[in-house]
Protein backbone atom coordinates (compact mmCIF):
# COMPACT_ATOMS: atom_id res chain seq x y z
CA UNK A 1 0.00 0.00 0.00
CA UNK A 2 2.83 2.42 0.66
CA UNK A 3 4.24 2.08 -2.65
CA UNK A 4 1.27 2.54 -4.12
CA UNK A 5 0.37 5.21 -2.32
CA UNK A 6 4.21 6.87 -3.43
CA UNK A 7 3.79 6.14 -6.88
CA UNK A 8 0.38 7.86 -6.90
CA UNK A 9 2.01 11.13 -5.19
CA UNK A 10 5.21 10.82 -8.02
CA UNK A 11 2.79 11.12 -10.84
CA UNK A 12 0.94 13.58 -9.44
CA UNK A 13 4.06 16.31 -8.48
CA UNK A 14 4.91 14.85 -12.47
CA UNK A 15 1.69 16.12 -13.54
CA UNK A 16 1.83 19.02 -11.63
CA UNK A 17 5.32 19.84 -12.76
CA UNK A 18 4.21 20.13 -16.32
CA UNK A 19 1.38 22.25 -15.72
CA UNK A 20 3.85 24.64 -14.51
CA UNK A 21 6.68 24.30 -17.33
CA UNK A 22 3.64 24.81 -19.70
CA UNK A 23 2.52 27.90 -18.63
CA UNK A 24 6.49 29.12 -17.99
CA UNK A 25 7.11 28.67 -20.99
CA UNK A 26 4.33 28.97 -23.44
CA UNK A 27 4.02 28.57 -27.17
CA UNK A 28 7.55 29.98 -27.95
CA UNK A 29 9.51 27.36 -27.10
CA UNK A 30 12.69 27.10 -29.25
CA UNK A 31 14.41 23.79 -29.22
CA UNK A 32 17.54 24.76 -30.34
CA UNK A 33 18.07 27.61 -28.21
CA UNK A 34 19.72 26.02 -25.32
CA UNK A 35 20.64 22.43 -27.39
CA UNK A 36 23.14 21.37 -24.92
CA UNK A 37 21.52 19.23 -21.34
CA UNK A 38 23.42 17.87 -18.29
CA UNK A 39 21.65 15.91 -15.75
CA UNK A 40 21.95 13.92 -12.89
CA UNK A 41 19.93 11.13 -11.72
CA UNK A 42 18.62 11.99 -8.54
CA UNK A 43 16.76 8.83 -7.80
CA UNK A 44 20.18 6.45 -8.53
CA UNK A 45 21.78 8.07 -5.71
CA UNK A 46 19.35 6.12 -3.08
CA UNK A 47 21.67 2.56 -4.32
CA UNK A 48 25.23 4.94 -3.99
CA UNK A 49 25.16 5.22 -7.95
CA UNK A 50 26.57 8.41 -9.35
CA UNK A 51 24.76 8.92 -12.63
CA UNK A 52 25.24 11.98 -15.14
CA UNK A 53 24.00 12.20 -18.72
CA UNK A 54 24.69 15.16 -21.51
CA UNK A 55 21.69 15.36 -24.22
CA UNK A 56 22.36 17.46 -26.94
CA UNK A 57 19.52 18.70 -29.31
CA UNK A 58 20.24 18.10 -32.83
CA UNK A 59 17.15 18.79 -34.65
CA UNK A 60 13.93 20.04 -33.90
CA UNK A 61 12.40 16.72 -32.57
CA UNK A 62 15.57 14.56 -32.71
CA UNK A 63 18.57 14.57 -30.17
CA UNK A 64 21.52 12.24 -28.78
CA UNK A 65 22.48 12.17 -25.07
CA UNK A 66 25.43 9.91 -23.33
CA UNK A 67 24.88 8.60 -20.26
CA UNK A 68 27.67 7.48 -17.53
CA UNK A 69 26.94 5.67 -13.80
CA UNK A 70 29.66 4.63 -11.15
CA UNK A 71 29.26 3.03 -8.51
CA UNK A 72 32.55 2.56 -6.25
CA UNK A 73 33.28 -0.89 -4.58
CA UNK A 74 30.92 -1.06 -1.49
CA UNK A 75 28.46 -3.35 -0.33
CA UNK A 76 25.08 -3.61 -2.13
CA UNK A 77 21.76 -2.38 -1.20
CA UNK A 78 19.71 -3.75 1.98
CA UNK A 79 22.03 -6.75 2.35
CA UNK A 80 22.84 -5.56 6.15
CA UNK A 81 18.65 -6.07 6.41
CA UNK A 82 18.75 -9.20 4.97
CA UNK A 83 21.68 -10.26 7.45
CA UNK A 84 20.42 -9.11 10.23
CA UNK A 85 16.67 -11.28 9.38
CA UNK A 86 18.91 -14.63 8.31
CA UNK A 87 20.59 -14.33 11.70
CA UNK A 88 17.89 -13.25 14.39
CA UNK A 89 17.33 -17.63 13.72
CA UNK A 90 19.72 -19.47 15.66
CA UNK A 91 19.87 -22.25 13.06
CA UNK A 92 20.32 -20.44 10.26
CA UNK A 93 23.66 -20.13 7.65
CA UNK A 94 25.57 -17.50 9.06
CA UNK A 95 26.66 -15.80 5.71
CA UNK A 96 27.58 -12.48 5.58
CA UNK A 97 25.99 -10.92 2.41
CA UNK A 98 26.81 -7.60 3.84
CA UNK A 99 30.29 -8.49 3.35
CA UNK A 100 30.05 -9.04 -0.53
CA UNK A 101 30.98 -6.04 -2.61
CA UNK A 102 30.62 -4.78 -5.97
CA UNK A 103 31.67 -2.01 -8.41
CA UNK A 104 30.28 -1.07 -11.45
CA UNK A 105 30.48 1.04 -14.44
CA UNK A 106 27.83 1.42 -17.19
CA UNK A 107 28.04 3.95 -20.70
CA UNK A 108 24.69 4.39 -22.13
CA UNK A 109 24.72 5.81 -25.85
CA UNK A 110 21.24 6.77 -27.06
CA UNK A 111 18.88 8.42 -29.65
CA UNK A 112 16.05 10.45 -28.64
CA UNK A 113 12.83 10.96 -31.11
CA UNK A 114 10.67 13.48 -29.50
CA UNK A 115 7.11 13.55 -31.50
CA UNK A 116 6.80 17.33 -30.79
CA UNK A 117 9.65 19.18 -29.79
CA UNK A 118 13.04 17.85 -28.84
CA UNK A 119 14.20 17.69 -24.88
CA UNK A 120 10.37 18.60 -23.80
CA UNK A 121 7.61 15.91 -23.78
CA UNK A 122 7.48 12.16 -24.60
CA UNK A 123 10.28 10.53 -26.18
CA UNK A 124 11.29 7.28 -27.67
CA UNK A 125 15.02 6.42 -27.15
CA UNK A 126 16.49 3.45 -28.10
CA UNK A 127 19.90 2.91 -26.87
CA UNK A 128 22.84 0.51 -26.18
CA UNK A 129 24.57 0.02 -23.03
CA UNK A 130 28.25 -1.30 -21.85
CA UNK A 131 28.07 -2.19 -18.36
CA UNK A 132 30.88 -3.58 -16.45
CA UNK A 133 30.52 -5.38 -12.84
CA UNK A 134 33.26 -5.86 -10.01
CA UNK A 135 32.39 -9.12 -7.74
CA UNK A 136 34.40 -9.38 -4.46
CA UNK A 137 32.16 -11.93 -2.90
CA UNK A 138 33.93 -14.07 0.48
CA UNK A 139 31.84 -16.25 2.60
CA UNK A 140 33.24 -17.51 5.98
CA UNK A 141 32.04 -20.69 7.75
CA UNK A 142 33.14 -22.89 10.20
CA UNK A 143 33.36 -26.57 9.16
CA UNK A 144 32.67 -30.21 10.52
CA UNK A 145 35.94 -29.72 12.70
CA UNK A 146 34.63 -26.80 14.40
CA UNK A 147 37.73 -24.38 12.34
CA UNK A 148 36.82 -21.34 10.50
CA UNK A 149 37.47 -21.81 6.76
CA UNK A 150 37.05 -18.94 3.80
CA UNK A 151 35.74 -18.87 0.07
CA UNK A 152 37.08 -15.75 -1.25
CA UNK A 153 35.23 -15.53 -5.27
CA UNK A 154 36.02 -13.07 -7.58
CA UNK A 155 35.79 -11.83 -11.17
CA UNK A 156 33.70 -9.19 -13.28
CA UNK A 157 30.64 -9.37 -15.85
CA UNK A 158 30.85 -7.20 -18.96
CA UNK A 159 27.64 -6.75 -20.73
CA UNK A 160 26.69 -5.44 -23.89
CA UNK A 161 23.08 -4.31 -24.52
CA UNK A 162 20.39 -3.25 -26.48
CA UNK A 163 16.92 -1.84 -25.61
CA UNK A 164 14.50 0.81 -25.98
CA UNK A 165 13.03 2.76 -23.54
CA UNK A 166 10.33 5.47 -23.44
CA UNK A 167 10.46 8.62 -21.34
CA UNK A 168 9.09 12.27 -20.50
CA UNK A 169 11.29 15.86 -19.93
CA UNK A 170 9.64 18.79 -18.36
CA UNK A 171 11.28 21.90 -18.68
CA UNK A 172 10.77 23.80 -15.84
CA UNK A 173 11.26 27.25 -17.27
CA UNK A 174 13.75 27.84 -19.36
CA UNK A 175 16.89 26.14 -17.37
CA UNK A 176 16.11 23.56 -15.62
CA UNK A 177 14.32 20.14 -17.23
CA UNK A 178 13.31 17.11 -14.89
CA UNK A 179 13.68 13.54 -17.47
CA UNK A 180 11.52 11.01 -16.33
CA UNK A 181 12.63 7.62 -17.37
CA UNK A 182 9.37 5.78 -17.45
CA UNK A 183 10.48 1.64 -18.63
CA UNK A 184 12.95 0.50 -20.57
CA UNK A 185 12.76 -3.47 -22.31
CA UNK A 186 16.44 -4.67 -22.79
CA UNK A 187 18.31 -7.21 -24.36
CA UNK A 188 22.19 -8.51 -24.22
CA UNK A 189 24.72 -11.22 -24.09
CA UNK A 190 26.97 -10.79 -20.54
CA UNK A 191 30.34 -12.30 -20.40
CA UNK A 192 31.58 -13.80 -16.63
CA UNK A 193 35.00 -14.73 -15.63
CA UNK A 194 34.86 -15.67 -11.76
CA UNK A 195 37.48 -17.30 -9.97
CA UNK A 196 37.53 -18.95 -6.22
CA UNK A 197 39.98 -20.32 -3.96
CA UNK A 198 39.25 -22.15 -0.85
CA UNK A 199 41.21 -21.63 2.53
CA UNK A 200 40.71 -25.36 2.91
CA UNK A 201 41.55 -28.14 0.13
CA UNK A 202 38.33 -30.00 -1.05
CA UNK A 203 37.68 -33.73 -1.14
CA UNK A 204 37.10 -35.27 -3.81
CA UNK A 205 33.21 -35.59 -2.91
CA UNK A 206 33.03 -32.33 -1.85
CA UNK A 207 34.28 -31.21 -5.45
CA UNK A 208 31.68 -33.71 -6.71
CA UNK A 209 29.12 -31.89 -5.00
CA UNK A 210 30.40 -28.55 -5.84
CA UNK A 211 30.17 -29.68 -9.68
CA UNK A 212 26.67 -31.49 -9.36
CA UNK A 213 25.39 -28.01 -7.71
CA UNK A 214 27.10 -26.59 -10.82
CA UNK A 215 25.08 -28.43 -13.17
CA UNK A 216 22.17 -27.80 -11.71
CA UNK A 217 22.01 -23.76 -11.50
CA UNK A 218 23.79 -24.54 -15.76
CA UNK A 219 20.42 -26.31 -16.04
CA UNK A 220 18.06 -24.46 -15.09
CA UNK A 221 17.77 -22.29 -18.38
CA UNK A 222 19.12 -22.25 -22.16
CA UNK A 223 20.89 -19.27 -21.38
CA UNK A 224 23.63 -20.82 -19.64
CA UNK A 225 24.59 -23.65 -21.85
CA UNK A 226 27.66 -22.16 -22.58
CA UNK A 227 28.63 -21.24 -19.09
CA UNK A 228 32.00 -23.52 -18.38
CA UNK A 229 33.07 -24.41 -15.00
CA UNK A 230 36.37 -26.15 -13.42
CA UNK A 231 36.43 -27.65 -9.93
CA UNK A 232 39.32 -28.67 -7.94
CA UNK A 233 40.93 -28.93 -4.65
CA UNK A 234 41.80 -25.51 -4.33
CA UNK A 235 38.69 -23.69 -5.62
CA UNK A 236 37.92 -23.88 -9.09
CA UNK A 237 36.51 -20.94 -11.70
CA UNK A 238 33.44 -19.94 -13.78
CA UNK A 239 33.28 -18.64 -16.89
CA UNK A 240 31.58 -17.90 -20.40
CA UNK A 241 28.43 -16.28 -21.06
CA UNK A 242 24.66 -16.33 -21.14
CA UNK A 243 21.80 -13.85 -22.80
CA UNK A 244 19.35 -12.19 -21.18
CA UNK A 245 15.86 -10.23 -21.13
CA UNK A 246 15.79 -7.20 -18.79
CA UNK A 247 14.20 -3.46 -17.82
CA UNK A 248 16.07 -0.14 -17.67
CA UNK A 249 13.68 0.88 -14.47
CA UNK A 250 12.37 3.90 -12.96
CA UNK A 251 14.73 7.41 -12.72
CA UNK A 252 14.25 11.02 -11.90
CA UNK A 253 16.85 13.44 -13.66
CA UNK A 254 17.51 16.62 -13.01
CA UNK A 255 18.77 18.72 -15.61
CA UNK A 256 20.75 22.07 -16.36
CA UNK A 257 20.06 23.73 -19.86
CA UNK A 258 22.57 25.58 -21.84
Amino acid sequence: MKKKSWFIIVLLTLQTLSLFAQRSIGGDYDALAKPNIVKINISSLVYKNISLQYERIVGNTISVACGVRFMPSGSLAYTKTIDNLANSNANSDTVQLSDWKANSLTITPEFRFYPKHAGKGFYLAPYFRYRRIGLDLPVNYIDGNNIQQNVAANGRLSSYIGGLMIGSQFNLGSMVTLDWYIIGLQYGTTTIKLDVNSSKAMTATEQQDVRSNLQEIKDLSSSFKNINYVVNANGGNISGKYNAVGFRGFGLNLGFKF
